[in-house]
Formats: C-alpha cells, structure tokens, sequence
C-alpha cells in the first residue's frame, strides 16, 4: 500500500523537544492565485508543446530559489533560506534532483522533488518517491511504508481544474505510547489537480510566457481508541482536514518557479477535551499554521 503521510515538510526537531510522547505520532503523521484574462485552456492553445518544455533536464541546469517560511504559532518556522536545485542524474525515462551541498531542501516544492525520480512523457510529469520513516516514528512502532507512486505534477492534456492524480489510503496501525498500546486509525487522500494555463502571466515581478499552475493537496484524519478509568473510548485525533495545499507554477523554457505552500493542523476538540480530562498539558498550540514560498532567483538552462 502506498501512504503519504510523511510529505508534511516542516522539521520535526521543534516538536521533539516541546512534546509530549503521547502526541508525537500524530504531529510526525501531519508535519513530516487569481487567474488572469489571458489564462486559457491547455487542450487547445499549446497543443505542440510537451514536458520537457516545462521541465527541463539537462547535465548542467540548475536553478536557485529564495525561501521564506513564515508562522505565528511557531516561531522557530519563521526563516529566510536558499535552495539551489541542480540535476544529479538523467536517464533516458527518468532524471533525479539534489539539493545545496548537503542535499537537504529548505522549501517545501523542493523536499518533495528532491525525494524522488521524476519521468516525463510527451504530456505528463511523474513523480515517484519514497520518504525515510522519520526516527521518532520507528521508536514508536509505526511500520507503514512512506511512498508516492505515479503522481502527475504536469498534464498538459488536462483541463482547468481537473484531478491529475488522487490517490486514498486507509489503514490501521498499533503504537505504543507511554507503555500502552493505542489503536489508531488512519485516512488520507492525496491529490495534484491542474488550476490553470496562462499565456502571459506576471509572478515573481516577472512576466512569463505560457505558465502552467497547479496544486497539491494532502487530506488526512486520524483517530485513536484510548482506554480511560477501565473504559474503551475512540475519538478523533485530527478530523479530516486538508493539512498541505501547494500551488505551484512550471513555465514554459525554465521549469519551476514559484511555489507557495501552507501547512495546518488542528487537534481535534475530543483531544484536547481529554488531554484536559487526564490533566496532561497541551504546552504547544492546539491550531498551528505554516507558510512557505519558494521563489526562482536565478537559473541556467542548457
């Protein structure tokens, strides 16, 4: 089965240390644009173009982003950074990204493509990737496997808010926290959906040529059965909630330049109610939210 839960980028080093262990689980599970009047309709107006012209994947490219993370709940999330995105290697179906000199990505876009083979065919753009089950997960017994299959980034054949890609998983899972094992129960949906094409559009204080929008979204819910005083009691952890929304832009000749990211959790009122209930503190905030843009400065295209 093919799970998803580790795309939420944000560092987990923030909640290591302000967390409880009964809540470590579930915040790895959750923390690994107007159009334009030129916009129009991919099927018709760039009919010869293909992927490769949106993605190019030459030995020498590479491109430079500015990343800025912003949030008012977690100080720690508010940085200024600099990813440089360059080809590590290219075959003839597939070519990899890496990243900076220690191939760690800043920006959430860049994580994501970073982890993974990307494949081009005349009109789509496929990622497949697989995410390392961060530490403090594997303490805590989680053994699902942490992987993408067949994601479409870029359809040229697509239209306007049309799913590129959905992909639903449910499964269950035994953890053990403080001693106790707790049932927990996990849904999520994935999905890219293409927002738009643009004939001439302005980002970045740039204006661009034939750009292609589009966006990622990650769903989940996640509900735990607890044993409280002698009785057995499920409730929510996380109610079904979109916990990452990425737009992102691919311009025709260049690649990607631009995506913008925000990231939400809220623990659910049945939660905190019984963290309130067994006296334990919640010393972090029940409803946090991330921002994150990733901007082209520069690049260099063979």
């Amino acid at each position: 089965m093919s799970v998803f839960f580790a795309l939420i980028f944000v560092p987990l080093d923030y909640y290591i240390k302000k967390m409880k262990n009964t809540i470590y689980l579930f915040i790895g599970f959750v923390f690994i644009l107007s159009c334009s009047d030129e916009a129009y309709d991919s099927n018709t107006d760039n009919s010869n173009d293909t992927t490769s012209d949106f993605s190019p994947s030459g030995g020498n490219d590479y491109w430079i982003y500015d990343v800025v993370s912003s949030s008012s709940d977690v100080p720690e999330m508010n940085f200024t950074a600099t990813d440089s995105i360059y080809i590590s290697s290219v075959d003839e179906n597939y070519f990899t990204l890496n990243a900076n000199n220690n191939g760690v990505a800043n920006g959430s876009m860049n994580i994501l493509l970073t982890n993974g083979t990307i494949s081009k065919t005349p009109t789509t753009l496929v990622f497949d990737g697989t995410i390392d089950v961060p530490q403090n997960l594997l303490d805590l017994g989680f053994t699902q496997d942490l992987s993408i299959e067949n994601m479409t980034l870029l359809n040229l054949e697509a239209s306007n808010n049309e799913e590129m890609f959905v992909e639903q998983s449910n499964f269950s899972e035994t953890i053990d926290i403080m001693g106790t094992n707790v049932p927990v129960e996990i849904s999520g949906r994935i999905s890219t959906k293409k927002i738009n094409f643009y004939a001439n559009e302005t980002i970045n204080n740039t204006n661009y040529n034939d750009v292609f929008e589009a966006e990622f979204a990650l769903n989940i819910s996640v509900n735990g059965t607890f044993s409280v005083e002698g009785f057995t009691q499920t409730i929510a952890i996380l109610e079904a909630q979109d916990v990452m929304k990425m737009n992102y832009y691919y311009v025709k000749n260049i690649g990607l330049i631009r995506s913008e990211t925000v990231q939400t959790i809220n623990l659910s009122p049945q939660l905190t109610g019984l963290l309130e209930f067994l006296d334990i503190p919640l010393d972090f905030p029940a409803n946090v939210s991330i921002e994150s843009i990733e901007e082209l400065s520069d690049y260099s295209i063979e």
